[in-house]
């Protein structure tokens, strides 16, 4: 069966359509992981072509652009009793998420419970309280640098 050059580029434009459609909606599930990450989703392309607007927009002039400066700001953010920063993750968020607790870990004081990011991307700062289980102690600005969310203060062990 013969194939014509025409219905080759069809097939290759229509695949190369659908990818440059639905790479950025891969790219952003990468970073809705984490804590408050947002609704991407594979039926809703759009929100990957958002993602990256917004990851391009807070790019320009960022204090935290990579894990290493996040890192570094967080251990100095987080560097002793009752929390210390051990790692970090970029996540995209949508708005205010409820900060998550695991089990064993130290809740944060009620009026706290909620962590509202300062923009649609943020470092979720992962540590532990008093030697407990790892779990989310911080959220810092991507393009700031500012801490948006902080579990600190504590109360003070029975």
């Amino acid at each position: 069966m013969r194939v014509s050059r025409g219905r080759v580029a069809i097939a290759v434009a229509l695949v190369m359509v659908i990818a440059v459609a639905a790479v950025p909606t891969l790219v952003a599930e990468r970073y809705t992981d984490g804590p408050g990450g947002a609704e991407v989703g594979h039926a809703r392309l759009d929100r990957g072509w958002e993602f990256v607007y917004h990851a391009v927009r807070l790019s320009r002039g960022a204090r935290l652009p990579s894990e290493d400066f996040a890192i570094v700001r967080a251990r100095s953010a987080w560097a002793g009793p009752p929390a210390v920063a051990q790692d970090v993750e970029l996540v995209y968020s949508d708005g205010p998420f409820d900060v998550p607790v695991p089990p064993g870990g130290t809740a944060p004081p009620p009026e706290r419970r909620r962590a509202e990011p300062l923009s649609r991307l943020g470092w979720v700062v992962y540590g532990r309280v008093r030697g407990g289980p790892l779990q989310m102690i911080g959220l810092l600005d991507y393009a700031s640098g500012r801490v948006a969310w902080n579990i600190r203060p504590l109360e003070a062990t029975p």
